[in-house]
């Protein structure tokens, strides 16, 4: 079941959001108090994975229309697609047949669909103010031939309708807990009244199988707290598993110790060996524990089938930690969704344009929008320093014609070769043209969204392989089609091998060279002595994925390290000062390059 929309209306300062459609992970980046947390928690409480979470009229309708408010109101819709395995099932369920009056009805007949269920069907949550969260079909109306049973419909929805796991706590202290008080707590508050380390105690509870009042009880006998330690045990091996699956930072083991009714959590790294109350350990530490409990809650210790709402995930980790979280983010993605806040620009993921959603404040009033472009300072900060735009660069890089470049090797060759064609009176790159290096194929289309988003005369230069066209691909699908004519015309997509002439169906910026000088290249880096015929005729026929396949067919080496070649190339540069210096064939080919990009930019 995919979650593909929601929207939320009259909730603080929400008025209505309008649709907001999300991914499979979905960023969203805005100021302080612009409203991101709000529309996490009317989101959350669609389907809670704690059904006692509910919306508060009476705190949360939004104070400049006070005087409209009613209990009944609709706070929240989310859409679900439904797959063909999950339609037939909800049809099985709750699929009625159309009896006529004078029909008899035989109650112990089969009342499985006669009838084939739609191919498409989406599911609507919706959460009121005054009532539990309903479900409707979305694409069905009353006079279809689809009748279901609103009973059973609710039934099913509330059994397979994933679950929202809401994180937003950082407060976790992971500090002792009297289990007596706990159990008084619990019986007397809502779940969202809990503190933190209540929630994250009665989720350690609920994981290992623990009754509290059975398990306060066998504190009172012998025979009762030998059970109580083995039930004690099974849950810490439970939770280091658990934990273990989702943080790759290190091993750590957790110890749940219980003196009377007194509870700890000791968690031992595993080359240290020497236990520490969770309480002592780091913020960021403490975080991930309780969004690795909680996430194991919600989805029976399956990882899956839940969607998470996340407040500023990764705040308080070291940035290699960052990085695993996103990792773990794209682990996660195919079996859950993940809707996330962040004002980090390393919790943005350059290769993924498409999953950014930026909230404004408008008249104090929350708005979101699709992509990477914001009238305001705060949300456009966060995306200026993921694309390493510092100081005033922006405002640099606006007044001039930027091409976007897949990295700076890219850059460097390109600079070079200008500047050996513009001494020898030939055709160069455009000064006014200026080279801005992003970090590889998969994450240009963030750098360019960027730019059409800020309406430069701007532009990209992909790789002619299967990179560089997917990369085209999603530019033109998520950013350039969705233009009128006139600001398509900003943006220029130039492929390489088309524009430098290069006879190849693959090719890269190191296709300007001839492949012999390429090879030598590789053989003084790698002290070896591949040769022209050596290299595969099967398959890609750019120079770098070639000689990499013999780097690993015959020399067993795990691939080609391109940095390690440059460098080498850049011990050549040094020679380079006019065109007959240059390798043959070069200067043709980069005059090619060096014209259509300053055609397309209007620089001739």
């Amino acid at each position: 079941m995919k979650f593909s929309e929601f929207r939320v209306f009259n909730y603080r300062n929400i008025h209505d959001s309008g649709p907001i459609d999300v991914n499979q992970i979905t960023a969203f980046v805005g100021q302080n108090e612009s409203g991101k947390s709000n529309l996490f928690e009317a989101l959350y409480r669609v389907n809670p994975f704690d059904q006692n979470a509910t919306y508060n009229v009476e705190e949360d309708w939004p104070v400049d229309k006070w005087g409209e408010q009613y209990a009944d109101a609709k706070v929240c819709e989310a859409r679900f697609i439904l797959d063909s395995e999950e339609i037939e099932s909800l049809f099985y369920a709750a699929y009625q047949s159309v009896q006529s009056e004078d029909e008899d009805v035989d109650e112990d007949e089969d009342t499985a669909p006669q009838i084939k269920p739609p191919g498409k069907l989406t599911l609507l949550g919706v959460g009121y103010y005054n009532y539990v969260p309903t479900y409707y079909i979305d694409d069905i109306d009353e006079t279809s031939e689809y009748l279901l049973d609103n009973y059973k419909l609710q039934q099913w929805a509330r059994e397979n309708v994933p679950k929202f796991v809401y994180i937003h706590d950082y407060e976790m202290s992971g500090a002792q807990i009297e289990l007596n008080d706990l159990h008084k707590r619990k019986s007397s508050v809502k779940w969202d009244e809990l503190t933190a380390d209540e929630q994250t105690m009665s989720v350690v509870l609920d994981l290992a199988r623990i009754d509290l009042e059975d398990f306060l009880k066998k504190g009172d006998t012998p025979d009762g707290r030998t059970i109580r330690a083995f039930d004690k045990r099974s849950a810490s091996a439970y939770l280091s598993k658990q934990f273990q699956d989702l943080w790759r930072q290190k091993n750590v083991k957790f110890d749940i110790e219980i003196d009377a009714t007194t509870l700890n959590i000791f968690a031992q790294d595993e080359d240290l060996g020497m236990p520490v109350r969770l309480n002592r350990r780091s913020t960021g530490f403490r975080w991930y524990v309780a969004f690795a409990w909680k996430f194991t809650h919600a989805s029976k210790g399956e990882f899956k089938n839940c969607i998470l709402l996340l407040e500023e995930p990764g705040i308080h980790l070291h940035y290699s930690a960052q990085y695993d979280l996103l990792n773990v983010f794209e682990r996660l993605k195919d079996t859950n969704t993940i809707l996330y806040t962040t004002h980090l620009a390393s919790m943005v993921d350059l290769a993924c344009p498409e999953r950014i959603r930026i909230v404004e404040s408008m008249d104090k009033y929350a708005t979101v929008k699709k992509g990477v472009v914001s009238s305001q300072k705060a949300p456009m900060a966060v995306i200026e320093m993921s694309l390493g735009l510092i100081g005033n660069m922006s405002g640099l890089l606006g007044k001039r014609k930027t091409l976007i470049v897949e990295g700076g090797d890219d850059a460097l060759i390109i600079h070079k070769l200008s500047g050996v064609l513009r001494s020898s009176g030939k055709e160069s790159l455009s000064d006014a043209i200026y080279l801005w290096a992003a970090e590889g194929a998969p994450k240009t289309p963030m750098f360019a969204a960027f730019a059409i988003g800020q309406k430069w005369q701007s532009g990209v230069l992909l790789d002619s392989d299967q990179a560089g066209k997917d990369a085209r691909d999603k530019i033109d699908k998520l950013y350039l089609s969705e233009l009128s004519e006139e600001d398509a015309k900003r943006f220029r997509v130039l492929m390489i091998g088309k524009e430098a002439g290069i006879n190849k169906t693959d090719a890269a910026i190191e296709d300007i060279f001839p492949d012999e000088f390429y090879i030598e290249l590789v053989n003084t880096v790698y002290g070896i002595s591949i040769k022209s015929e050596d290299l595969p005729i099967d398959g890609s026929d750019m120079i770098t994925k070639r000689v990499e396949a013999v780097l690993k067919r015959k020399y067993s080496l795990p691939g080609l390290d391109k940095e390690r070649v440059a460098g080498e190339m850049l011990k050549q540069f040094d020679a380079w000062h006019k065109v007959e210096d240059l390798p043959e064939g070069t200067a043709t080919k980069a005059g090619k390059l060096f014209r259509a990009i300053n055609d397309a930019f209007g620089e001739n």
